[in-house]
C-alpha cells in the first residue's frame, strides 16, 4: 500500500511539473517570437502532444489525480489556442514587415500582448460548450444531452455563486464530472 501512496505522489509531482511548464511555455514562445535569432525554438508542440496523451493508469488512478489531469488538459487545450493566435500574429506582423519597409516590431507588440491577455482571460459560453462537446466526444458519448441555451443559463448561474464564495486566492476552473456527465465550474 505505501508504494502505491508513494507512486501516486510520484505522479501528482509529474503533473504539477507538467502544469509548471506550460506556464513558463508562454515566455518561452513571446521570447522566440520576438528574437528568432537568439532564442531557442520553444517546442511547445511537443509539450501540447505529451499532455494531451497523457494518460493515468488505473491501478494508481484517483478522482484527484483524474481531476488534476483534466485540468491540465484542459489549461493546454486554452494556452495551445492563444499560443497559436501569438503566433499567427508573429507571422502577419513578419509578412507585413517585410511588404512593407520597415515597421518596428516594438509599436505592434503591446497591441498584440494586451489582446492576447483579454482573449485568454475569460471564457465564453461558446467556448465552454465546445469543450463540453470536446469531453463527450472523449469520453464515448455521442450527444450532448443538455442543450447549449440551458448549458449557457447553467454556466451563467454557477458562475455567478462561485464568483461570490471564492476567496482571493481561488480561481474558477472547469471541471468534467464523468458521473453526471457534465462540465462543472469549482472552485480551485
Amino acid at each position: 500500500m505505501n508504494s502505491l501512496d508513494q507512486r501516486r505522489k510520484q505522479v501528482e509531482a509529474e503533473i504539477q511539473a507538467l502544469s509548471r511548464q506550460v506556464e513558463e511555455m508562454d515566455g518561452k514562445i513571446r521570447a522566440y517570437l520576438a528574437d528568432r535569432q537568439n532564442k531557442p525554438h520553444p517546442r511547445h508542440l511537443e509539450l501540447i502532444e505529451k499532455i494531451q496523451g497523457y494518460r493515468l493508469d488505473a491501478s494508481i488512478s484517483t478522482k484527484h489525480l483524474s481531476t488534476l489531469v483534466d485540468n491540465l488538459q484542459w489549461k493546454v487545450y486554452y494556452n495551445k489556442r492563444a499560443w497559436k493566435q501569438f503566433w499567427d500574429n508573429a507571422e502577419a506582423q513578419r509578412r507585413k514587415e517585410k511588404s512593407h519597409e520597415a515597421p518596428l516590431v516594438e509599436n505592434a507588440a503591446p497591441a498584440a500582448k494586451e489582446e492576447s491577455v483579454s482573449s485568454s482571460a475569460h471564457y465564453s459560453e461558446d467556448t465552454l460548450w465546445e469543450i463540453q462537446k470536446e469531453k463527450y466526444r472523449t469520453y464515448g458519448q455521442p450527444d450532448v444531452k443538455e442543450t447549449k441555451s440551458a448549458f449557457k443559463q447553467r454556466m451563467i448561474k454557477e458562475y455567478k455563486k462561485l464568483n461570490q464564495e471564492r476567496k482571493s486566492n481561488q480561481e474558477i476552473i472547469l471541471t468534467f464530472d464523468k458521473d453526471s456527465k457534465h462540465c462543472k465550474l469549482g472552485l480551485k
